[in-house]
């Protein structure tokens, strides 16, 4: 029995918005498809998640088994291959890599079986194209391996997206997978109209002559505001060693996405807050900054709709921030953890967070913006012909 066509979704990096994508794409091809007719796997997994049953799997997989209505009751069987810490380390020192590399494939294999009475399937790739490639699955092998067609994310602009189109479609070319077209993604706003100007499928047939049939484009998506932004829950589970503070009528704020990190630093007599924090900003300050601290939670009750989107208190311990600091910020509704880095160690671990945020459980109003950012934007009749769906 032949094996459906498969989409496999593939990105110039990691966090360029693959599962992003692919809930978009399941979103719009479920209004022409059935969704009990659409599949999907993530063939080689890094991060993951528990299971009720104690099984690990890819976290990807049950971000798309909560956001969409596909038949996915056995979502281990979804997340064939594991990559998790010290898989790779094992592989490279081991004694028998082909053995290994083979019994992942079977597994993959055992997943795509699974999966044929699909119409269609949609594969989730992985980091950039060549990640998985330490134990033998690529993300052009495995595209390869399932026989797929590739929808390639890449960046909005001009300059920097050919030349990554450049460096990934050679990569692909180089193992003979068959690339279908791409998707441009978080595009500037004000850049869109610019970009299907310059970037048509007419100048990228030009410019990669070699893609046969050539590429198509299906779509020019927009930066959507905040979607790519933590929340201060999220946030939270950055720092190992933290204590959130909690007040009432404020669990709704923790799952909201914040705007930017600010480091308040100013003294008290020249500190203003109306100066240097906006809607859903997260302030940043010392634990024994009682003043500062006060005109942070008295701006934020002033503000007339929005509020801040956090406090993280820095350089705490047993006694700070102390009992008055605690109730302050437990009657302002406004999410606040404390945590015992300082400040420079603070604001590392915030940027690594802001730079790697994934969409979350949680986060419905996000797959609403995703939804509709799609439905606008992506062009699902053109993508179920060029992928003979």
């Amino acid at each position: 029995m032949a094996n459906p066509p498969v989409v496999f979704i593939a990105g110039e990096r990691q966090h360029a918005g693959k599962t992003v994508t692919s809930l978009g794409v399941i979103s719009a091809l479920c209004k022409h498809i059935d969704p009990n007719d659409i599949g999907y796997f993530k063939p080689v997994g890094q991060e993951m998640v528990t299971l009720a049953s104690g099984e690990r799997i890819d976290k990807d997989v049950r971000i798309v088994k909560e956001f969409t209505d596909l038949d996915m009751p056995d979502m281990g069987i979804l997340s064939p291959v594991r990559v998790v810490s010290g898989v790779t380390r094992e592989y490279i020192t081991g004694i028998n890599q082909k053995a290994i590399t083979s019994e992942f494939e079977k597994n993959i294999h055992r997943t795509m079986k699974a999966l044929s009475k699909k119409k269609l399937i949609i594969a989730e790739g992985t980091g950039h194209p060549g990640v998985g490639s330490v134990v033998g699955l690529s993300n052009a092998r495995v595209a390869n391996m399932l026989n797929a067609k590739i929808l390639y994310l890449v960046g909005g602009g001009i300059g920097r997206t050919l030349d990554e189109l450049e460096v990934d479609l050679s990569y692909f070319s180089h193992n003979h997978s068959r690339v279908a077209g791409v998707l441009f993604n978080k595009v500037l706003p004000k850049k869109v109209d610019m970009m299907k100007e310059v970037l048509t499928e007419k100048a990228l047939g030009r410019i990669f002559p070699e893609w046969d049939p050539s590429l198509k484009v299906f779509g020019y998506m927009p930066k959507v505001k905040y979607l790519n932004n933590p929340s201060m829950h999220l946030i939270s589970h950055s720092f190992k060693d933290h204590r959130a503070i909690r007040g009432g009528r404020c669990a709704g704020a923790w799952h909201k996405a914040c705007r930017k990190v600010k480091i308040i630093s100013q003294d008290i007599d020249v500190f203003s807050p109306e100066r240097s924090l906006l809607p859903r900003d997260i302030a940043v300050l010392a634990s024994g900054s009682h003043r500062r601290l006060k005109r942070i939670i008295d701006y934020n009750t002033s503000l007339p709709s929005e509020k801040l989107g956090g406090i993280i208190i820095t350089c705490s311990n047993d006694t700070m921030p102390d009992d008055e600091s605690k109730q302050l910020l437990a009657n302002s509704c406004l999410p606040a953890i404390a945590v015992k880095t300082d400040t420079a160690d603070t604001d590392a671990t915030l940027y690594k967070c802001f730079s790697n945020t994934k969409i979350q459980l949680y986060d419905k109003m996000k797959h609403e913006q995703i939804v509709k950012l799609f439905a606008e934007h992506f062009d699902a009749e053109r993508f179920i012909k060029a992928y003979e769906l």
